[in-house]
């Protein structure tokens, strides 16, 4: 891995808190809708890829845990004798870059969540947490409906690792009720990763393959109950920092948030919402970046755009932003062609100003793009980052904020597609 990302800080927008609950229900639509608000936080650049790179393990326990045990740095789930361990592969592409909470309620509690494309999991933190971290937040207390399940995850990266316990609790998001919900309850995290964020848990939203232990994740527990009238959830976010204006729609979406038709793209690997791009363009140019087709993943839970090492180091050079700002109105238009739609990119669009916050961005010698530069007032940056994701997923390209929050995006498990519109801002 490159060492622009053991140094580099990257400004990115996380989750703040809002208390509210669903707008009205649509009556006999079964749609319902959550408003979520966004915030302005750091986070670096080498813990959030340690963590998305990160194997994880996890194993069934079944003695509960005491949580006397449990002790800053030091506790470890206990395994069951002669139980054996199961590892295997769990990205969490969610904690990396995430912008957007609303309100969930666990049990008797209402949590800031962070609704992600991008994992399957269901995070919580929780009371039997010690750690900073968990109790700068609000922490999940088991309801009597809750269910002791006895299974355990484990995660180390190389900034800190993360112990949790699954069990299960009824979940509400407004009128809906799910009776046994899986949550990983998050009882000890060591880095500063999760510290001073501004959200509570996340849910993912990703195909049931990508979830711990073969359980459902809180969509498909709707889908199987039948809770909605169309299977299908989207996302509007807003353009405006700080506004309550964004939101997700369950069981459809919110016409009054387009500008313009919404074109479907088949789902070609059911783990992440994976679809297939024909090019990338830059000003209508054909650079080589897909000439077989690029893989490209819709995911709520990064706020910038990825891509692999090569490629993306290469798009800089191709964008060469002036880190005054003053070539802003000569960079290129970026076009993703998928099916033969294009979603362009112009730089407005794709260039974030970097203010006075204190924030340095440093640059590093292997690379030769101008977009990572020092954080003072009226200083641009582009919002790219190289991340290489593994095979077989990999090597693919993420679409995050950036890109959805120009367009409306619809997660169809009916049709298993994902949609885009132009969002009205």
């Amino acid at each position: 891995m490159n060492q622009l990302l053991f140094s580099l800080l990257i400004v990115i927008t996380l989750c703040g808190q809002q208390q509210g609950s669903f707008l009205q229900e649509k009556q006999n639509n079964k749609i319902f809708t959550i408003k979520l608000r966004e915030t302005q936080k750091i986070v670096t650049a080498k813990e959030m890829y340690d963590f998305l790179s990160t194997k994880q393990t996890y194993f069934r326990q079944q003695i509960p845990i005491d949580i006397s045990e449990i002790e800053f740095g030091g506790y470890v789930p206990k395994l069951q004798q002669n139980e054996q361990k199961k590892g295997t592969s769990l990205k969490l592409h969610n904690f990396k870059n995430t912008q957007f909470t609303g309100p969930i309620t666990v049990g008797d509690q209402e949590f800031q969540v962070i609704f992600d494309t991008g994992s399957a999991n269901f995070w919580i933190d929780s009371v039997k947490c010690k750690n900073e971290g968990c109790q700068q937040h609000i922490q999940y207390k088991p309801s009597l409906r809750a269910k002791h399940l006895g299974y355990a995850l484990n995660v180390q990266f190389g900034t800190g690792d993360l112990n949790g316990e699954v069990n299960s609790d009824v979940v509400k998001l407004g009128e809906i009720e799910i009776e046994d919900q899986n949550i990983a309850e998050i009882i000890e995290e060591n880095g500063s990763v999760f510290q001073n964020t501004g959200f509570d848990g996340i849910v993912g939203l990703a195909y049931p393959s990508m979830a711990a232990y073969n359980f459902s994740p809180l969509f498909d527990n709707m889908i199987n109950e039948k809770k909605l009238k169309s299977n299908q959830f989207s996302f509007y976010m807003s353009n405006q920092v700080n506004s309550y204006e964004s939101q997700i729609t369950f069981g459809g979406y919110d016409v009054t948030k387009l500008d313009g038709p919404i074109n479907y793209h088949p789902v070609i690997d059911q783990y992440y919402w994976m679809i297939k791009a024909d090019n990338i363009l830059v000003n209508g140019k054909d650079e080589g970046f897909c000439p077989k087709g690029c893989k490209i993943v819709a995911d709520t839970g990064t706020s910038l755009i990825t891509g692999p090492f090569e490629d993306l180091m290469k798009l800089l050079d191709l964008t060469n932003i002036n880190d005054d700002c003053s070539n802003l109105n000569q960079l290129p238009k970026l076009t993703f062609r998928i099916d033969g739609v294009d979603y362009d990119l112009d730089s407005k669009d794709y260039i974030m100003e970097m203010r006075d916050d204190g924030t340095e961005i440093p640059l590093n010698n292997d690379v030769s793009a101008s977009a990572f530069i020092q954080g003072t007032s009226s200083q641009c940056i582009g919002a790219f980052m190289p991340l290489d994701i593994p095979e077989p997923q990999g090597p693919a390209w993420i679409l995050g904020d950036i890109f959805l929050t120009k367009y409306l995006s619809v997660y169809d498990r009916d049709t298993n597609m994902v949609g885009f519109g132009k969002a009205k801002h």
